[in-house]
């Protein structure tokens, strides 16, 4: 059977057919471009990671419905939230930097992680969480969600190599001492958002 998933990240595609193959699943995945999709990007107007999950998924669903495709959806949203700062990025992961980078077009890019260490400077609590909402929507309309945690803690300064996503250089997972964008193999295969992708392709008959 063929799923849509709600991206058009090759490296997302490819990353969720090998858990699919993994967990010896008869499932192939199919990504936005190879449904032909063609209404832009999806706007994320959820006040929390389940409704923007949900936003996606019925914006494929209406597409799939308007082109006479019926196969399952899975779209997901995550983000990182801070204890210390009421959950802060949160749903704002993705853009927490964004009004200041288009007022200083001179800020690096990871300007998100210098403003999320300059707000906890000097804060003892670092406790953070990543969260990953996954959707699966069927093509009557019914679905289902998934929540994936890592939890962790913010470290006081950049570790290791800078790279998308940039929250990863200062989220050290709990249990460990290296920050997320380190992590390979088992120990990133056992994180949050592999976790409630493996939940939700479970669920799907």
């Amino acid at each position: 059977m063929q799923i849509i998933f709600g991206t058009t990240n090759h490296r997302k595609t490819e990353d969720l057919q090998n858990i699919i193959n993994e967990m010896n699943l008869d499932l192939e995945v199919l990504s936005m471009k190879d449904i032909g999709w063609d209404r832009g990007e999806i706007e994320e107007i959820g006040s929390t990671i389940e409704e923007n999950s949900l936003i996606k998924a019925n914006a494929i669903l209406s597409f799939c419905k308007d082109h006479n495709i019926k196969n399952p959806i899975i779209t997901d949203d995550a983000g990182l939230f801070v204890n210390a700062l009421n959950g802060e990025p949160g749903v704002y992961t993705a853009r927490y930097a964004d009004d200041e980078l288009s007022l200083n077009p001179n800020f690096p890019k990871y300007q998100c992680v210098i403003k999320l260490l300059n707000k906890l400077n000097g804060e003892k609590n670092r406790n953070a969480t990543y969260r990953c909402c996954v959707t699966v929507m069927l093509p009557n309309g019914e679905y289902h969600q998934e929540i994936g945690e890592s939890k962790g803690s913010i470290s006081e300064k950049i570790i290791g190599e800078l790279k998308k996503p940039y929250f990863y250089s200062v989220f050290i997972l709990k249990g460990t001492n290296v920050a997320f964008n380190s992590l390979e193999g088992k120990e990133l295969n056992n994180t949050y958002r592999y976790n409630a992708l493996r939940k939700s392709l479970k669920k799907i008959k």
